[in-house]
Formats: structure tokens, sequence, C-alpha cells
């Protein structure tokens, strides 16, 4: 017996997908990428879904995906993932903005604290099991060096509540893809240690393969598909043509 759910809210200024993907039956959930005031709006809807966080994914390290992790980690008592090529933004996330460290507080109102003695590394193939959920993680770097996505395997029928999405259950395959691939776009290459050419051939290895059916829930912007995208994403065609 299952009661499963996934649970996305934006958050914060840049607008981040957060994602909760929990199973009422086991009393449990993952937390996918809490951004600003996800310190305040995760677990109000943890405590109202009855269930208690496992752990934090992050697809990569960037401010507006992690702002929240350091008082989550702490007040939840979880550990949190990250791929290791992302440590320098989880040291300093300062730097995916090209500015000294010093100014993040003065920029952002934020004092970094994070919680290293609590942080994991995540590797590429690797799968996850929390939630009843099985996550298939890939490294796509592009983005940022250690991005990383997330497919949720067998959750045909579990519902999904988002208010920027139309899905109103998931696929039978579900791809956490944080900002490797959006509606109708692709995540920027232009921070500091982005890479159009990895960009592309990420998306060769990891998107381009998945069926058309495969629900998208990404790190910013509504919800959409890998059969949709195929046809109308100019850069997913981009690179089908760069990969043949």
């Amino acid at each position: 017996m299952s009661d499963r759910f996934v649970i996305g809210l934006p958050l914060g200024r840049w607008q981040t997908n957060c994602w909760i993907v929990g199973d009422r039956d086991l009393g449990t959930a993952v937390v996918v990428d809490p951004g600003e005031h996800g310190a305040t709006e995760v677990p109000p809807l943890l405590e109202r879904a009855g269930v208690t966080c496992a752990a934090i994914l992050l697809t990569h390290g960037h401010l507006d995906h992690a702002w929240a992790v350091p008082d989550l980690a702490r007040s939840l008592d979880v550990e949190v993932l990250l791929h290791a090529e992302d440590r320098w933004l989880w040291d300093d996330p300062a730097a995916a903005f090209g500015m000294p460290s010093e100014l993040l507080e003065q920029q952002f109102g934020l004092r970094w604290d994070p919680p290293t003695e609590r942080l994991r590394d995540l590797t590429d193939g690797q799968r996850l099991a929390y939630a009843g959920v099985e996550f298939d993680v890939r490294h796509n770097p592009g983005h940022t060096p250690g991005h990383v996505t997330f497919l949720g395997r067998r959750l045909a029928g579990v519902p999904v509540t988002f208010a920027m999405g139309d899905a109103e259950s998931a696929s039978e395959d579900v791809l956490f893809s944080g900002d490797l691939v959006f509606a109708g776009s692709i995540g920027r290459t232009d921070f500091p240690r982005g890479s159009t050419e990895h960009m592309m051939r990420s998306l060769v290895d990891t998107v381009l393969p998945l069926d058309d059916t495969t629900l998208i829930l990404s790190g910013h912007g509504p919800d959409t598909t890998i059969g949709h995208e195929r046809v109308s994403n100019p850069f997913l065609r981009e690179a089908a043509r760069h990969g043949a």
C-alpha cells in the first residue's frame, strides 16, 4: 500500500521550484532544491502531509536552489546530497556571481553558514531510495560542473500538486531536471564554470534517450514532457543534431 505524492512550490525572488516527493503511508519524504524562503515554506508542507524529511537533494550548488539548505538541514536533522564538483559553490555561493564572498550578505542579506558535516557526495549512476521511490542520479555538467538530475522511477499515477503546471499525475519515470532543461529552454552556461559544450553533451546523454511520456519537473517554470520538448525546444533540437 502506498500514498505517494509530489508537491512543487516556486520559492523566492528567482522563483526556483522546490520539489517534495513523499509517501504518507511510510511517513517520509525527500526535498529537492529548497531555495529562498524554503526554511519557512517547506516544514509546514511536510507537517500537513504527515511526513518527515529523509534527505535534501541538490541538483546543483547555485544559491537560488540551495538558499534554505543550512537552516533546513539542521532543523530537520538530515543529510544534504550534492555532487563533489559543485563543492566550490557550497563553500562560497558568491563565486557563482563572480563577487567576493564578503559581499553575499550585503547584496542578498544572507549569512551563509553551511553544515558541511552533513554534506554527502552524489555520483553519476548512483541509485538513491527515499520515501518508497528510487532516484537514478546522472551527472549533467554544463550549467555548473557538478549539476545532476534525478530520475524518479515507477511513479505512474502519483498525484502532482504544482500551481505552475498542467500535470495532475506523474508518468512512470519523472525527470527532476534542475537547470538542465526547462519548458522551451535550457539552463544558462554563461555563469562561472559553465560550459555550452558540456551542456549539449548532457542533453544528448540524459534527456534525449528518455521516453516521450516522461514528465519533466524542472528548476524554474512550468512542467513539460520529453516528447513536447523534443519537437518544440530549439536547444533540444540542436542537441539532437549535435549528437547525431
